[in-house]
């Protein structure tokens, strides 16, 4: 099982290592005592004697005087959790080189648990990714005891209320993901991240949005912040805050951070069923509305409430342009704006549209 752990990489370091300081040659072998570094580079890939009979011993192997098969030194098992991984041979006066020896164990050793435990903590973050990820698609209904079981092991406390938020960025760097880490309290996690934008679990804390406008100010790339529904299931968090990104992309909002509540209206007619006399307007909407002028001017009349000063400097038209567009608005799509049913259709279909142009 860790037999992998003492590689020829790193048994030549250990080797190298020692040997620059202690003027011997030093072989480390495999399991089946084939030199995997040493000194003396031409033994590379050969058998050591001394290392097989410690191996077949499962001891340390010592020669006091040279014999004519066989030259003076120690032979030790590198051994860790009761399992041989390979011998560390020394040639030289057995007093002199039996303390090196166990320096040199002690130093494998050591090596062999830092790659395991690198890797032990890889395959966790690994497991961590894929966890988070199935969490926020899951409804609490399909949690099972498999599930919890594996929040337990990667200390996730799902009892907690959290807020589900994504981050938008002209281009998400590496160095920004970790800036962003660093600005993480326990229990929060980064669920997914995209060329263009990254999915945090917050926990949930009214002072969350000043919060995030650190983090926004960790870099110009970041752009957008959107705040989902705090909710201690993530899937429905999670759901909130897309909701909420979709919006935000349909009726073009420029906010640097907008909040679930602030378009809740807009996130349930969202989810309104597609009827064929919307599906129409959809339709119509896709073929006439090549720039998007017609979904932002709709848009802005719903929001400013008739209020046609308001539309006009958020749109930066004038008045008698509002009056033009309003009047294509009917002829193109076949529905009046200035009729509060007519608008509500064609609300509901600029925010199904999701912002296209």
């Amino acid at each position: 099982m860790y037999e992998n752990y003492l590689n020829t990489e790193n048994a030549q370091k250990i080797a190298d290592g020692i040997m620059k300081i202690i003027p011997c040659n030093i072989n480390i072998t495999d399991t089946a005592g084939e030199i995997l570094a040493s000194g003396d580079k031409s033994t590379l890939g050969t058998l050591h004697k001394g290392a097989l009979t410690a191996l077949k011993r499962k001891e340390a192997y010592v020669i006091y005087e040279n014999t004519p098969t066989e030259q003076r030194g120690i032979s030790l098992p590198i051994i860790y959790n009761n399992s041989i991984l390979g011998v560390i041979a020394i040639g030289g006066d057995v007093e002199e080189v039996m303390p090196i020896g166990q320096i040199c164990l002690s130093i494998a050793v050591l090596t062999i648990e830092n790659r395991l435990l690198s890797d032990m903590s890889s395959i966790k973050e690994s497991r961590l990714k894929d966890f988070l990820y199935e969490w926020i698609g899951l409804s609490k209904e399909q949690y099972d005891d498999a599930f919890y079981d594996q929040a337990a092991y990667l200390g996730i406390d799902m009892k907690i209320r959290r807020t589900a938020v994504v981050i938008t960025s002209s281009r998400i760097r590496y160095s920004i993901i970790e800036t962003i880490k660093s600005h993480l309290a326990a229990g929060e996690y980064i669920v997914r991240q995209g060329m263009e934008e990254v999915l945090i679990l917050f926990r949930s804390d009214k002072r969350l949005e000043s919060r995030l406008e650190k983090i926004l100010d960790i870099s110009k790339d970041l752009e957008n912040c959107y705040i989902g529904e705090s909710d201690v299931i993530a899937s429905r968090t999670t759901n909130s805050v897309m909701q909420t990104f979709h919006i935000a992309r349909a009726l073009n909002i420029r906010k640097r951070i907008l909040c679930y509540h602030e378009v809740s209206l807009e996130c349930l007619l969202n989810n309104i069923e597609v009827t064929r006399e919307l599906e129409e307007i959809l339709k119509l909407l896709e073929e006439r509305d090549v720039d998007g002028v017609l979904k932002e001017t709709i848009a802005a009349y719903v929001e400013d409430n008739d209020n046609y000063a308001q539309i006009c400097d958020k749109l930066h038209i004038h008045r008698n342009t509002l009056n033009y567009r309003l009047a294509k608005i009917e002829e193109l799509l076949n529905r009046n704006p200035r009729r509060a049913k007519d608008l509500m259709m064609l609300y509901i279909a600029v925010i199904k549209m999701g912002g296209e142009k």
